[in-house]
């Protein structure tokens, strides 16, 4: 097996929509929250600054060429972009479009629902709703999603395994009815001459509802957070304590995330610990989805401070060979495993300071990083 691609989390909230107009301001992005991050403490990397302060908007197709270009420079397989469809409303649609209505831009990628509710969290109010997502189990929404999608699974650059285009989905504990729907759509995808479907669920925390994930094919581990909510980390991670609190229905659990946010304050996690996590259960399947294969996913960096101020998550960066062993480690557990890919949290998550393209304080570091991971890995 040659080496595992790296997929790149992909997000698009770096311009502005009407509704976020009407939730935050006239003309609001999250560029906003990273120009206004000030420091919890002394040398804090806050805020962030892209490299030459190339503050973009990712629906202009010549962005779009230049992260491309840049990501295939430094060995990146492929982009996963976030979608957000809420019944039959769209909102961040425009870069996944322009990226599908540019065929020269010639880059593997898969999509990702994001199938939260969006709420004012980041204000401190996550009892606040701004959108709704009901995953109304009606076969007729679910055929109108799957007819939106369809254009992007046809594209000759989908992401395939087992040649099956591959589709992820964010929080399959949300979704009502989500076998049935799930079905419907490998019934779609065969009638639309697409053949099966291979459907990954993220795993962001230990897994409550089994059933939930029964209809899925592999099982992606979002980190740095599935494992800075596992049991080993469980010590420093005191909420983890409650994880049972997870079989509540989410409108009593955003009461409980109003309280924890009411009374927080930023906390610093040592990140040697979060890797030696992640390569110690790396692939390990869990008790009732042993058939599931596993993805693993990888993180240089993680700091909501953008988002939540004095209320931050922030995992520490290790030094460049640190990050680089790691990496390296990961990919061979991969190869190992027989998984051809192995994704990366984030090209662009500024606003979590998850990303790969450059800043003006490391430059390409980071980018630099994974192509001399690529290489060591391959000699």
């Amino acid at each position: 097996m040659t080496t595992p691609q790296l997929i790149a989390f992909y997000f698009p909230q770096f311009h502005a929509i009407p509704e976020n107009d009407e939730w935050w301001g006239k003309g609001f992005n999250d560029w906003d929250l990273v120009r206004k991050a000030t420091p919890n403490f002394d040398g804090h990397n806050q805020p962030r600054v892209p490299i030459d302060k190339t503050y973009y908007n990712p629906c202009d197709r010549d962005t779009l060429k230049k992260q491309i270009e840049m990501a295939k420079k430094f060995g990146i397989g492929g982009f996963m972009f976030y979608h957000y469809w809420f019944d039959g409303k769209l909102l961040l649609e425009k870069p996944l479009e322009s990226f599908l209505e540019n065929k020269d831009l010639n880059f593997p990628f898969c999509i990702c629902w994001a199938n939260e509710t969006w709420t004012r969290a980041w204000s401190g109010k996550p009892e606040c709703i701004l959108i709704k997502q009901s995953h109304t189990p009606d076969k007729l929404l679910w055929k109108s999603h799957f007819n939106y999608l369809l254009p992007f699974f046809k594209d000759e650059r989908a992401i395939r395994i087992d040649n099956k285009i591959v589709v992820l989905i964010y929080q399959p504990s949300l979704i009502e009815k989500g076998d049935e729907m799930l079905k419907y759509w490998r019934e779609l995808a065969f009638q639309n001459g697409l053949g099966d479907l291979y459907i990954i669920a993220v795993k962001n925390h230990q897994i409550i509802n089994h059933e939930a994930f029964q209809a899925y094919d592999g099982i992606l581990k979002f980190q740095p957070r599935e494992a800075y909510t596992s049991a080993e980390f469980s010590s420093e991670n005191k909420i983890n304590h409650f994880s049972f609190l997870r079989k509540l229905p989410e409108s009593i659990l955003k009461y409980f995330r109003m309280l924890y946010m009411n009374f927080n304050n930023y906390h610093i996690y040592d990140s040697r610990k979060i890797w030696e996590i992640i390569l110690s259960n790396a692939y390990l399947k869990e008790q009732g989805l042993e058939d599931k294969h596993i993805f693993e996913s990888a993180y240089f960096e993680w700091d909501n401070t953008p988002r939540y101020g004095k209320k931050a998550k922030i995992f520490t960066r290790l030094s460049k060979s640190e990050l680089q062993e790691n990496l390296v480690k990961l990919l061979s557990k991969a190869k190992g495993n027989n998984s051809p890919y192995v994704f990366f949290n984030a090209w662009n998550e500024w606003s979590e300071s998850a990303y790969l393209e450059p800043d003006n304080k490391n430059g390409f570091e980071n980018l630099q990083i994974v192509s001399n991971s690529l290489k060591s890995f391959e000699k």
